[in-house]
């Protein structure tokens, strides 16, 4: 239980850090690997499995304001879902692919193109925000 605390808090970091380029890059994830491949992968030590419904429920810890509520998570989930975004998705988190920043600097035309290794918050991270900050207002 800590662990998964702890690793969703850093990751709802990664949402502060979206738009610093390749900074923010530390969320990888294999944007097209099936459900079974991901079910696969988050029983190894260097992948994690977010729930955006973890994300969305901690969030508030480091953006301010109140926590949703039930009928404001239900609503973020919709609307994340409604946008495409996976309602949960298996991050690297041993490292940042590539290891090199000149060699991610490169490829940050190719880190949210839906195509093999993506950041997650560069693909979805300014969604994700929004949808918080209105499901917050709600």
């Amino acid at each position: 239980m800590i662990r998964k605390t702890l690793l969703t808090a850093a990751t709802t970091v990664g949402l502060l850090a979206t738009g610093i380029g390749a900074a923010s890059a530390h969320e990888c994830y294999i944007a097209n690997r099936s459900a079974q491949g991901n079910a696969g992968a988050s029983h190894s030590a260097n992948w994690y499995t977010l729930q955006m419904s973890d994300l969305f429920a901690e969030a508030h810890l480091f953006f301010g304001g109140e926590p949703l509520t039930d009928a404001q998570l239900a609503w973020a989930l919709e609307q994340t879902k409604a946008q495409g975004i996976p309602l949960s998705v298996t991050m690297f988190e041993k490292f940042t692919i590539p290891r090199s920043v000149e060699k991610l600097e490169g490829l940050s035309t190719k880190s949210s193109d839906g195509k093999g290794v993506d950041h997650f918050f560069s693909r979805y991270g300014d969604a994700l925000f929004q949808i918080f900050s209105a499901a917050q207002a709600r």
